[in-house]
């Protein structure tokens, strides 16, 4: 691999474990077991929220991922930034990455999109933005 972005996020994110990264579609996709739960876009890092990890991101002051769709109207997509302090704390980035891995085996699992949803890109499931039921760390 060529990009040392994307080298570096390998790297990080594969505290986890044997953690993989493909090529797709101008960007990266970032699978740990199969699973994707990360991506890099315009070289950003994103991880996978769900409805029971969003609240930590908004929380952290995170945004989502966010692309022109058909005819130019935006679609949001279930993955969001990550806070600095994560990036830099291997702790830190180990239990996000966790988080973010648990929400896309749920999604994985099943989580049913509305007609509105489907075509805006959302899981219906992220519309509600309901608190975090697990609290991250964001302090140094």
């Amino acid at each position: 691999m060529s990009n040392p972005f994307v080298e570096l996020c390998l790297q990080k994110l594969s505290i986890l474990g044997n953690v993989t990264v493909r090529a797709m579609f101008g960007g990266y996709g970032f699978y740990f077991e199969g699973i994707m739960f990360a991506l890099i876009a315009y070289d950003v890092l994103y991880l996978k929220v769900d409805s029971e990890t969003i609240g930590n991101f908004e929380e952290a002051g995170q945004k989502p991922f966010t692309y022109h769709g058909k005819a130019g109207k935006p679609s949001v997509m279930s993955y969001w930034t990550i806070p600095e302090n994560v990036w830099k704390s291997p702790k830190k980035l180990k239990e996000w990455c966790e988080i973010s891995l648990e929400a896309a085996k749920r999604g994985k699992s099943g989580v049913k999109k509305t007609k509105s949803s489907a075509k805006s890109g959302v899981d219906s499931s992220l519309k509600k933005r309901p608190k975090a039921k697990k609290k991250l760390s964001k302090k140094p």
